[in-house]
């Protein structure tokens, strides 16, 4: 790795605990000085078994940041990833930031490993007022996806509820109906929203368990919630109702492009696939053609 004017040294240890995997961030600024306490306390803290433990050490640059390496991946908004040798590292950037040369400015390099148990997170702050660690967005969402692919599961683009303990997860794509449909649940008695937009899914033989996760459209309902996955509904707007059984090799067509699988590195995706293959294979999946209205809930019910 390159060297770096880093500003401070280490001297805060919080844990945070997302999809049952364990973070152990390391950084010279509190959480609440790093600006993440808002959308990541109900995250703070160790899951009882851990799938999986990553070490992140959080580090503050004043350097011009640029990713390392070759590019090998550029989806075209907010991130690229590049390869450095060993290294992975994600160059991020956010619209609301200063421009330089035609470009949004870098925010943050997040470095990995090929494991992703082992991280630096290099940021950039503008400024006193409004600035916030991208831990709480996008770096923090691809340290997680790209640990799911590697701890048995994904994560799709969905809402997840628990339906008096039965995980029910609402897929599509930007416009289908995810949050309409979660709406619908939110007053029905034992239901519990864990999350309007990212849904982690880790399967272990023919069990799967659902996840809240912290990035939604709403985050008041991203919740530290699991519940065991009943049934995947993935959702088409219709004129009439109605709800059909997939076969597991539509299921996974449908599910792969609502998925968020690690392009970047041939490896892992081939990880992220098989857990999606195992997944459609363990867990019903269902098409569900609709109207937006209450009644859809006791149609999903009528399937569980």
């Amino acid at each position: 790795m390159k060297e770096k004017n880093v500003m401070s040294p280490n001297n805060n240890l919080t844990h945070l605990s997302i999809a049952d995997i364990q973070i152990d961030l390391r950084s010279p600024l509190t959480v609440r000085e790093m600006h993440i306490d808002e959308l990541l306390e109900p995250f703070f803290g160790q899951p009882e078994r851990p799938a999986g433990r990553i070490q992140l050490q959080w580090e503050e640059s004043a350097d011009i940041l640029r990713g390392e390496g070759e590019m090998v991946y550029d989806p075209g908004i907010i991130w690229r990833m590049f390869r450095d040798g060993e290294t992975w590292c994600a160059e991020i950037s956010y619209g609301d930031q200063p421009a330089g040369a035609g470009n949004e400015e870098v925010r943050c390099l997040l470095r990995a490993n090929n494991a992703w148990d082992t991280l630096t997170m290099t940021e950039k702050r503008y400024g006193t007022g409004g600035w916030h660690s991208l831990l709480a967005l996008g770096a923090g969402e691809l340290i997680i996806r790209s640990a799911m692919a590697l701890s048995g599961g994904i994560v799709l683009h969905a809402a997840g509820i628990d339906d008096n303990g039965r995980g029910i997860v609402f897929s599509g794509h930007s416009g289908a109906g995810k949050s309409t449909q979660l709406d619908f649940w939110l007053d029905e008695d034992g239901v519990i929203p864990m999350t309007d937009d990212r849904v982690a899914i880790r399967v272990s033989g023919d069990y799967a368990v659902c996840y809240g996760t912290p990035w939604g459209g709403m985050p008041d309902i991203a919740s530290n919630h699991a519940a065991p996955l009943k049934a995947l509904l993935l959702l088409e707007q219709a004129s009439e109702n109605g709800i059909s059984l997939l076969s597991p090799n539509n299921a996974a067509t449908m599910l792969a492009c609502r998925a968020f699988l690690p392009y970047w590195d041939r490896a892992l995706l081939q990880r992220a696939i098989s857990n999606l293959d195992r997944l459609v294979k363990s867990i019903p999946v269902y098409l569900l053609r609709c109207r937006p209205e209450p009644s859809v809930v006791e149609l999903v019910r009528s399937v569980l």
